[in-house]
């Protein structure tokens, strides 16, 4: 007689941590990252930065590509750049300045 391996599958739950959340934090860190919750956002400010510059760079040139590709494929797609590149910007800068926050307020505690 043979025995398929599906049969030999256990199912095996893990047991819940003391003091767990039911629901997860949308701001949580995962601790098997290898990016820090810093480094995360310094990238994030770079790199919305690095757009929002380049989009500034070639504003000269809508009118043109409007003429060329169509007024409003050229317009709506300059807005969507602005408004991911701002958002990735503005999310980076609000993490490090709340982190710039917390520590700060940690390192005055401890002085005391």
């Amino acid at each position: 007689m043979t025995v398929n391996n599906a049969e030999r599958r256990s199912v095996q739950t893990e047991p819940a941590a003391v003091g767990s959340k039911d629901v997860a934090d949308v701001d949580d860190w995962d601790p098997d990252s290898e990016l820090s919750p810093l480094s995360k956002a310094v990238i994030a400010t770079a790199v919305g930065l690095g757009l929002l510059i380049a989009a500034f760079a070639v504003i000269g040139k809508l009118a043109g590509w409007a003429n060329d590709y169509g007024t409003i494929l050229v317009y709506l797609a300059f807005f969507l750049w602005m408004s991911i590149s701002g958002r990735l910007f503005w999310w980076g800068a609000d993490k490090l300045i709340a982190l710039l926050r917390t520590k700060k307020s940690d390192n005055r505690g401890a002085r005391r």
